[in-house]
């Protein structure tokens, strides 16, 4: 496959992990680790990089989330945290459609 569609391909897990409830974004990491070092001296390296940070970011901001539902500041925090990784997935996926790198892929947005 070209590096294109290995980021397509990750995006779209992620993406349809939302209703999957995250399986499907466990799939989308290990292709971005597996592709990450082939995939460096392209413009779609960055994606991986990107794609492998909105994972573990995420999955941290989820398990906060989770545990501060007790006293109610949870649920806000699932919402940003649901709301800051649509952004990126759907970043991502509009970059990589383009052919373009993303600008900093260890940056917070």
């Amino acid at each position: 496959m070209e590096p294109r569609s290995w980021a397509l391909s990750v995006w779209a897990l992620y993406l349809v992990s939302i209703i999957t409830i995250g399986l499907t974004a466990v799939v989308g990491l290990i292709i971005a680790y597996v592709k990450k070092p082939e995939l460096a001296s392209t413009p779609f390296g960055s994606h991986m990089t990107y794609a492998i940070r909105t994972f573990w970011i995420s999955l941290i901001g989820w398990g906060l989330g989770v545990v501060l539902s007790v006293v109610l500041i949870g649920y806000f925090l699932l919402l940003l945290v649901g709301l800051w990784t649509l952004f990126r997935c759907v970043r991502g996926l509009v970059k990589a459609l383009d052919s373009r790198a993303i600008d900093d892929p260890t940056g917070w947005l």
